[in-house]
């Protein structure tokens, strides 16, 4: 609606995840080289937690992005609130395997078969769980246990990576036996004031603008509403630019933010 008001190709601030638009904040750079490190070296099991709309998937999909598909396969089940013959079904039917059966046994079996024939041709297995702090059977989480028993010549037949909201972690500290096999674990902590401005900044280069559009106090109203997090900062200043545009302004401001943060509310 407000693009060829702002002289934009395209939305700035759209909320679909999306690796190309990747914003290397500290934070976030640092949740992705942690996951390639685990996923390169076979560490077994990474764990990524963080807020509502810090930006979790975006790196999981980014780290996707990073893995060539001649030296890895990556399976993602982003639906994880299963039992466990369900959970042990999903994960086959994404990798285009038969799991027409009710026998987990048998589904563990054919499981272990694919992940054995990858080794074998010297594939990487990566098995990313996203929204796992959905998942409430423990059976679950105990079928991904077993998943990291299978191994070969002393290694991981799989990679799991573990990405969910905070709760995600209080549920694996009462599975001792899945807790110590992550190797890697990071909390995705929101972005800092400076990291904001440059977000803010590298999304807006990214749609076309060719000057600047928030005032530096309109900037910091942001941060201080959105507390560094990419989803509130994405509808904070979309909801400005709609308004900057029904007000016919050139600049936002911090009235504006405080409109759109009204308005949000």
């Amino acid at each position: 609606m407000y693009l060829e008001y702002w002289n934009f190709k395209e939305e700035p601030f759209k909320n679909v995840p999306d690796r190309n638009l990747f914003f290397k904040s500290n934070p976030h750079e640092e949740a992705l080289i942690r996951l390639l490190y685990a996923v390169e070296h076979r560490k077994g099991a990474a764990m990524l937690t963080g807020e509502v709309g810090s930006g979790k998937t975006t790196v999981s999909q980014v780290l996707i992005n990073h893995l060539s598909k001649d030296r890895f396969e990556v399976t993602t089940i982003v639906n994880p609130d299963l039992n466990s013959v369900d959970f042990l079904r999903a994960i086959l039917l994404a990798m285009e395997e038969t799991a027409d059966e009710d026998s987990k046994t048998i589904l563990l079996e054919r499981l272990k078969k694919r992940l054995s024939k990858n080794f074998q041709q010297n594939l990487i297995t990566v098995l990313i769980i996203d929204e796992a702090h959905l998942i409430k059977d423990p059976s679950s989480f105990e079928e991904l246990r077993m998943l990291l028993n299978l191994q070969s010549d002393n290694q991981f037949l799989v990679t799991l990576i573990l990405i969910g909201q905070l709760p995600l972690k209080e549920k694996i500290a009462n599975l001792k036996p899945l807790k110590e096999r992550i190797a890697i674990k990071y909390d995705l902590s929101p972005m800092d004031l400076q990291d904001t401005i440059r977000y803010i900044l590298f999304r807006l280069e990214k749609a076309g603008a060719v000057r600047g559009i928030f005032s530096k106090e309109a900037v910091k109203s942001v941060y201080n509403y959105a507390a560094g997090i990419p989803l509130r900062i994405n509808n904070v200043c979309e909801r400005s630019l709609l308004i900057g545009m029904m007000m016919k302004v050139r600049v936002i401001d911090k009235k504006i933010v405080k409109h759109a943060i009204e308005d949000l509310e």
